[in-house]
């Protein structure tokens, strides 16, 4: 489907500071693991974050999507990547650093889900190193009917996205809807995105 192309998520995401995010991270696991060599990066989607992190690690990579998954090999072709689900992979392998960014976490939904994930991504932690998850809205904090807009390019082609948020008890709805202008014409699409909202000692 279109709305799962990588090359639409990389067009639409054009306005991410990856590399910023990518010097923040660096210094949280400079603290945590200063001897850090090896990162796992979990829904590591297209492999944005590998661009920058490869300098200084041996990055491989988990995401569920076959698509984002070949993109993330081209960004980082000494790193290895595998298609599994994050509540539930064995790679028969420890790193330095586990990571879980963008907020992917908040796609398990619920509470026993997030603690499956946890508990699969804790065991590919080598002794000494350090999990980083970078968590989703806390129920508090989320807003339902907030409209976004975003507008790329995707090679010659023209798409914007608009998204308005939602909310059922503690799972915020994202309802996105995609136009793309061609030479032939105007296409349409849309999706739901549902993501759990964890309260910080969810979390912790």
């Amino acid at each position: 489907m279109f709305v799962d192309s990588s090359q639409l998520y990389d067009a639409i995401y054009h306005f991410k500071n990856y590399a910023r995010e990518c010097e923040r991270l660096r210094e949280l696991v400079d603290e945590a693991v200063p001897d850090a060599r090896t990162l796992l990066d979990v829904a590591c989607g297209t492999g944005e974050h590998a661009r920058f992190l490869r300098e200084h690690y041996a990055v491989d990579g988990v995401d569920i999507n076959e698509d984002y998954l070949r993109a993330a090999r081209l960004k980082n072709r000494a790193g290895n990547y595998w298609a599994a689900d994050m509540t539930d992979f064995d790679l028969g392998r420890t790193y330095d650093v586990v990571t879980c960014l963008f907020s992917a976490i908040g796609i398990v939904k619920t509470f026993e889900r997030l603690e499956r994930a946890i508990e699969c991504m804790a065991r590919h932690v080598r002794r000494g190193g350090v999990l980083i998850v970078e968590p989703w809205f806390t129920p508090d904090r989320w807003s339902a009917g907030k409209l976004l807009v975003h507008v790329a390019e995707l090679g010659g082609d023209q798409v914007c996205r608009m998204s308005l948020s939602g909310r059922k008890g503690v799972t915020s709805i994202l309802v996105y809807h995609y136009l793309r202008g061609t030479p032939d014409g105007i296409e349409h699409y849309s999706e739901r995105i549902e993501l759990g909202l964890f309260s910080r000692d969810e979390m912790l």
